[in-house]
């Protein structure tokens, strides 16, 4: 145990400081909060001037909806480094939690002005022009973050979701194929570029994409009873009623999947009842 004239030391405070922020987080990945936080606040102790340390904590309290002492630590974090890009970052990401959508956007702006190299920043960024109503630069800052980092997928597929908004299905296909080609073994963006494509009109690459995406996921049912649907909508009843078995039962979260699934690519108004195909009408 460090002496107290040990403590005194600048030198060993701060490498106390650093071994408790250490410490707390392996306390955080194992999803004790508290303990963290006490962690964390023996390191403010040792070194106050330290924004990590604030960040820390202040990211600890969010593990435990204390968004208030989250905020104070941020605060705290940025009166003591203003031109921290990621003190900035976060207090931008509190804020969009509680609602505050202006003041995140000036906070997430001031972390791309700092760190305009993170990709990563241009996206949350673009998330919330988005959710402003700022399409406009939305789309500048996805295009900022993909010329970045041109291998993300995240990116493409939000740039696809951008498109959506616009109901400019072409152009959301283009994205949507282009997140594919990043992460091709991602499902979720395969079922995105099925949907752009049935919006199209496009069935057969539809049907392409979503063999695809069952061969990624085969133990998601309701992209067996997808494919087993356009199957049979294609005219293929035997092949359609063939995965409509392999499908079976679907469940509520199942259900509720297909359903907005369907209402994405055309085929289902928000207000309309889903109503399931059984493998014997499919047949019939």
């Amino acid at each position: 145990m460090a002496t107290t004239r040990n403590r005194e030391n600048p030198s060993i405070r701060h490498r106390l400081a650093r071994r408790y922020c250490e410490v707390g987080d392996l306390q955080a990945l194992q999803d004790d909060a508290q303990g963290a936080i006490e962690l964390y606040r023996r390191a403010a102790e040792l070194d106050s001037d330290s924004t990590r340390v604030h960040l820390s904590l202040g990211d600890a309290h969010l593990l435990v909806d204390r968004d208030d002492r989250a905020m104070a630590s941020y605060r705290h974090a940025l009166k003591k480094k203003p031109d921290s890009a990621e003190a900035h970052f976060c207090m931008a990401d509190l804020l969009a939690r509680g609602g505050a959508l202006r003041e995140a956007i000036y906070e997430m702006e001031e972390a791309v002005d700092l760190a305009p190299e993170r990709a990563y920043y241009l996206y949350r960024l673009a998330d919330l022009y988005m959710r402003t109503g700022d399409v406009e630069m939305a789309e500048e800052a996805l295009l900022c973050a993909i010329s970045i980092e041109p291998d993300e997928g995240l990116y493409r597929y939000k740039l696809g979701e951008l498109h959506v908004l616009a109901e400019d299905w072409m152009l959301a296909a283009q994205a949507y194929l282009a997140a594919a080609h990043c992460a091709p073994l991602d499902d979720f963006y395969h079922i995105r570029l099925a949907c752009a494509l049935m919006r199209l009109d496009r069935r057969p690459a539809a049907l392409k994409v979503l063999r695809r995406t069952c061969r990624i996921s085969p133990d998601n049912r309701a992209y067996g009873y997808l494919l087993g649907e356009l199957l049979v909508l294609m005219g293929e009843l035997k092949a359609g009623s063939d995965e409509l078995r392999r499908a079976g039962r679907l469940d509520d979260y199942d259900r509720d999947y297909v359903r907005r699934v369907k209402t994405r690519s055309g085929q289902l108004l928000e207000d309309e009842k889903l109503v399931l195909i059984s493998a014997i009408d499919a047949a019939e």
